[in-house]
């Protein structure tokens, strides 16, 4: 079945339905939400990602295995800190890690990018970039098989390039056992003499401290945090975010930018870049879908509604006491944290399908 072929298929019908000016709006809107915004943390990112395409270019085999390559880029940062668009927009910009057609006329990818699942296992995180190359993997692989296979299969599809998204799925629940695992499977990736192979790993701050603590990896890795936008700088970074997003949806911002909106905008997003953003372009958003030349305190108002399902009257850019919401729990009701109870003692525990 050409699954393509049918997904084109879904999409005209859909938009067909819509009328002209439907049809300009959500152009708008894809265009809004495809632009990258880049920060000053981007030179850093940027400066990293050639790094590792200039150790592809003088790789050596016979001085492979020397400590002190930095053949790792781990990026860090809380959810929502934008780490995988950071990833996606460099490794676009690099004509290395582009597809091309080898001397047998075979399209190559040099870039494997994969999640894994959660919880992980060591074996699993081998079988799960396996999977991703389109390699059959029989169910009762040994460990040391699959990380075996899986870089036989990184040389056959020439893949240099091994990007892991939520790299902290495969860490966060691991022994220290497992943790050692993992940490020698990442070094002999990167460490193979006959086909060069650089790692990039992104994740929240449990990947942090599983680096911080081996240090086969400490010398082999190049480490960036993407912080919060907290202070005078990030409430700068604020300002120019929201100009250019605007300017993206080609209207105007009709709300008084002072400190007090911006700090309600940031806790709104705990402080993330990239929840943030996010926020903002669904503001712009409603104000192109309503036919708006300017973003106004209700699309911000309603925006946050929509995102955080808050109570009308627990809005963070409505709410005197805003500093004293929790985002994260705007979905919450008093009900939802009704505490368990505990049985009796001597009181026989319920089976599946009976009644209390």
């Amino acid at each position: 079945m050409d699954w393509n072929h049918n997904q084109a298929a879904a999409i005209a019908r859909i938009r067909a339905t819509l009328s002209p000016d439907e049809l300009a709006s959500a152009e708008k809107v894809k265009r809004i939400n495809d632009r990258y915004l880049g920060l000053t943390r981007d030179t850093a990112i940027q400066l990293a990602f050639k790094n590792l395409v200039a150790s592809v270019a003088w790789h050596d085999a016979a001085d492979e295995n020397r400590p002190g390559k930095r053949r790792i880029l781990a990026i860090c940062g809380e959810s929502g800190a934008g780490k995988t668009r950071a990833i996606m927009e460099h490794i676009s910009l690099l004509s290395a890690m582009g597809r091309y057609v080898d001397e047998d006329g075979n399209e190559i990818n040099p870039v494997l990018i994969y999640e894994p699942r959660s919880p992980c296992t060591p074996k699993l995180l081998a079988i799960e970039g396996l999977r991703k190359l389109g390699v059959p993997v029989r169910n009762n692989i040994r460990e040391n098989e699959a990380w075996d296979a899986f870089r036989t299969a990184l040389k056959a599809h020439k893949v240099i390039f091994v990007v892991i998204d939520e790299a902290q799925h495969a860490v966060v629940a691991a022994n220290a056992v497992e943790q050692q695992k993992i940490a020698d499977a990442f070094k002999g990736l990167v460490q193979m003499p006959d086909w060069p192979v650089r790692l990039v790993l992104a994740g929240v701050p449990p990947l942090a401290e599983f680096l911080s603590k081996h240090e086969q990896l400490y010398t082999r890795r190049t480490a960036i945090r993407l912080e919060k936008l907290e202070g005078e700088t990030g409430l700068a970074t604020i300002d120019e975010i929201l100009s250019k997003i605007a300017a993206h949806g080609e209207v105007s911002i009709g709300v008084e930018i002072d400190d007090k909106f911006k700090k309600r905008l940031s806790h709104a997003g705990a402080g993330n870049f990239g929840t943030i953003v996010q926020m903002i372009r669904g503001a712009v958003e409603l104000a192109v879908l309503d036919g708006s030349s300017e973003v106004t305190e209700t699309h911000f108002k309603n925006m946050y509604l929509a995102y955080s399902g808050c109570l009308e009257e627990e809005n963070v850019f409505t709410h005197p006491n805003w500093h004293e919401l929790e985002p994260l729990k705007a979905f919450m009701r008093v009900n939802d944290e009704t505490p368990r109870k505990h049985r009796a003692r001597g009181q026989k525990k319920i089976k599946f399908g009976d009644r209390p």
